[in-house]
């Protein structure tokens, strides 16, 4: 171990912690700075401010407008040609009925000639006032730049010293320098000033952003961002977890443009990944060099790469990261010795993985359930010993209080309405799936099209194995039916790895147009909900993976025990040779990205995507339509007045009267879910909340009624009591895992 004196007596490390601790004080100094509105000009015609001095920094010009109808990209901010590099833009649309929008934009240098403009390419536009904010950003986004370099700094030169003093043995280096290559390998396609347009990537930035939006407005528990829908809300977070999105999302709030802190989120999920796996595959086979081979296997195969990069599928590539968890905890649910005292604390790993599965991407795990069942039915005999089976009791209980927080709301709000979502069980997804030559599809490139059925292999995108996982299961197999080679062996390895091998090849085999998905969506509703879900066979491949990676470690593992007719060396350099050959793959793959995807994205200013990129609007109740959520006035039903109208965020506060006998309501701009409640202010009395006209939030009124009210989304108060016991749960685990610490 280092000591604390140790690493202050190098005279290195002291300038090292001087020149840290200088950096710290100059962001706080930075700190007093001139904030607030730095600068603000009357109407004029097309330019509405011109010759601005600005200092290097995080600013947010703001117009003040009324219009009839969108002017789309017609405001935004530019310098003089000269320092045109200075400036990092998009310019936003103006919606009408807003009344407001803003742009923010980065200085990297002094400028002293900046404009602010509008385009109201010929549309009517009465500008009411500009203005330009300095929020201080940049000191956040500096001091935290500074602590995470110095902590990355320190780190290596604590690691140095440590090496200095004890040189660390051979095969922690190469488990150090292996990790990190593996990391950076996955990482290329980071090291741009841009995003690689998939799929889903405006999506998931939209949920960034309103995610972003909802803790700088004070709401850190939101269910429903406010920000989507032109101010209608979304509820995003209901149906999908957030939960891992709150790093990007607070790199967002200190002042970070949104494509940096999206690509900060991806290098951190490469990191976990990375690390979760050579940790799961190396407690598997008790050995850190086949921890390493499934690392690198699993981080650099070309359906996490293509998730990544091709797709953007962000809850997808997140949850990844947890299913070598469940491989590692079942593992040791079926092999380990039930006698042993730290088999009853075995629920404990797959519980934590199937927990952060829940929380990434629903979809993962509905499918790493369906395995986890396929699976006890093929160990149905040890499912049923005593301690098995209340380890696996206690996996499962644990997990839903875990996750209750989640799970009560989202099956609430599913069972309470329809959504678009519902229509996807009447879609035949058959012809979706993968061909016979994609498991042997080696030399995987980026590809652009997965449309098998129309364009076969043409310009494919990598949905495979990859060249190194498809030889560790072809040596796995040679092994396996090789003569003599089991004797002295492990046998329950060998049953886990057939296990394996059984899993990964159902799960290859439902993820081809071979398999007969369209005669199952026919089977009956049930059916045909679940097919229709999947969307695509070829989500299958994240199993495929899982299980192909724990079959190749097998292999390798029974090799590297060096007996009968192999000899470690041998073994070992036939690993090395694997490895270099995932390696090499993987940066062909993240090469041919680079060089051949057709759309890039730069976001500077996260405003420029809007306020509906909602995808295939999956969480839009059926009975809504969006092209009706804009920014509008309240409707208020025949012989009802409103004299005071004031929205905040999810909240609204109107002053209403009514006259006699009739129907009364008004329906705010707010979307319908449940969860709204509604309530007279003067007296305290609740009033009735019901889904009106295109979905939008009515409140009803009695007759004769006059007063102040309010609508809010404030949930169900059951909903409340699933987080205590989350809650409970997660301080109940803490304290399991602390005394089985201290008790070891």
């Amino acid at each position: 171990m280092l000591r604390k004196s140790e690493f202050l007596k190098n005279k290195k490390c002291r300038i090292l912690l001087c020149i840290e601790l200088f950096l710290l004080f100059a962001g706080i100094i930075m700190l007093f700075g001139k904030t607030g509105i730095v600068a603000g000009t009357e109407e004029t015609d097309r330019l509405l401010a011109e010759g601005i001095s600005l200092s290097p920094g995080v600013y947010t010009a703001r117009i003040y407008y009324d219009t009839q109808e969108d002017i789309q990209g017609g405001f935004g901010v530019r310098v003089e040609e000269e320092n045109l590099s200075a400036l990092k833009s998009n310019p936003v649309t103006l919606y009408a009925g807003a009344g407001m929008a803003q742009c923010q934009f980065y200085l990297l240098d002094s400028v002293a000639h900046l404009c602010v403009y509008v385009e109201n390419n010929g549309q009517t536009l009465e500008v009411k006032g500009v203005e330009i904010e300095n929020g201080g950003q940049a000191v956040f986004m500096w001091v935290i730049t500074v602590l995470f370099f110095s902590l990355l700094v320190n780190a290596g030169a604590v690691l140095l010293l440590l090496h200095r003093k004890s040189p660390f043995p051979a095969r922690q280096q190469l488990i150090f320098w292996g990790i990190s290559a593996t990391v950076v390998v996955s990482s290329i396609p980071l090291m741009v000033d841009y995003l690689f347009f998939g799929a889903d990537l405006i999506f998931h930035l939209g949920r960034i952003e309103a995610l972003a939006q909802a803790l700088l407005s004070g709401m850190p528990f939101s269910r429903i961002e406010p920000m989507w829908l032109a101010g209608h809300g979304y509820a995003n977070s209901i149906f999908y977890c957030d939960t891992f999105l709150l790093f990007p999302a607070i790199l967002r709030m200190a002042g970070f443009p949104l494509t940096i802190s999206y690509q900060c989120y991806v290098t951190a999920v490469n990191l976990a990944t990375a690390l979760i796996a050579y940790t799961a595959f190396k407690r598997c086979f008790q050995s850190a060099e086949i921890g390493l081979l499934g690392c690198m296997l699993y981080t650099l195969s070309p359906y996490r790469l293509y998730n990544i990069y091709n797709r953007a599928s962000v809850g997808e590539y997140t949850a990844m990261i947890f299913l070598p968890l469940l491989a590692w905890g079942f593992y040791r649910i079926f092999s380990a010795d039930t006698k042993e005292k730290s088999y009853k604390r075995s629920w404990l790993i797959p519980t934590l993985g199937f927990s952060g599965i829940i929380q990434s991407h629903a979809l993962t795990c509905e499918m790493a359930g369906g395995f986890a069942i396929l699976l006890c039915l093929l160990m149905w005999k040890k499912v049923f010993r005593r301690q098995t089976f209340l380890v696996l009791l206690k996996m499962a209980a644990a997990t839903a209080l875990l996750n209750a927080w989640f799970l009560v709301p989202f099956v609430d709000l599913m069972t309470a309405d329809s959504y678009y979502f519902g229509n996807n069980a009447n879609v035949l997804i058959q012809s979706r799936g993968i061909t016979l030559a994609h498991p042997f599809y080696t030399l995987q490139a980026g590809g652009s099209s997965s449309r098998f059925a129309e364009n076969g292999m043409l310009d494919a995108e990598p949905i495979t194995m990859g060249a190194a996982l498809l030889a560790g299961t072809l040596l796995w197999l040679w092994l396996r039916f090789r003569k003599g080679f089991w004797e002295d062996r492990d046998k329950t390895r060998k049953k886990t790895a057939d296990t394996a091998f059984l899993l990964g090849c159902i799960a290859l085999y439902m993820s081809t147009s071979y398999f007969p998905w369209d005669k199952l969506s026919s089977a009956g509703s049930i059916a045909a909900a679940l097919t229709g879900s999947l969307q695509f066979p070829t989500r299958l491949m994240v199993i495929v993976t899982l299980c192909m990676v724990f079959v190749s470690c097998a292999a390798w593992f029974w090799l590297l025990e060096g007996k009968g007719k192999f000899r470690p060396s041998t073994a070992k350099g036939i690993l090395a040779g694997l490895g270099a050959v995932c390696v090499l793959f993987s940066m062909y793959q993240v090469d041919d990205i680079l060089n051949t995807r057709a759309s890039i994205l730069r976001l500077d200013s996260a405003q420029n995507m809007g306020h509906s990129p909602i995808l295939g609007a999956e969480y839009l109740p059926l009975d809504a339509q969006a092209e009706h959520m804009t920014y509008h006035e309240p409707v208020l039903s025949q012989g009802t007045e409103m004299s005071f109208y004031e929205k905040r965020n999810l909240q609204v506060n109107a002053y209403v009267e009514t006259d006699g006998a009739g129907e009364h309501y008004v329906e705010f701009p707010l979307l319908y879910y449940k969860g709204y409640h509604g309530v007279n202010t003067d007296t305290g009395e609740s009033l009735q909340v019901v889904k009106g006209d295109n979905a939008d939030v009515r409140v009803l009124l009695p007759d004769h009624f006059s007063g102040n009210i309010q609508c809010s989304y404030t949930g169900m108060w059951y909903w409340h009591l699933a987080e205590a016991a989350s809650a409970a749960a997660v301080l109940g685990i803490a304290v399991f895992v602390i005394r089985g610490r201290k008790v070891r």
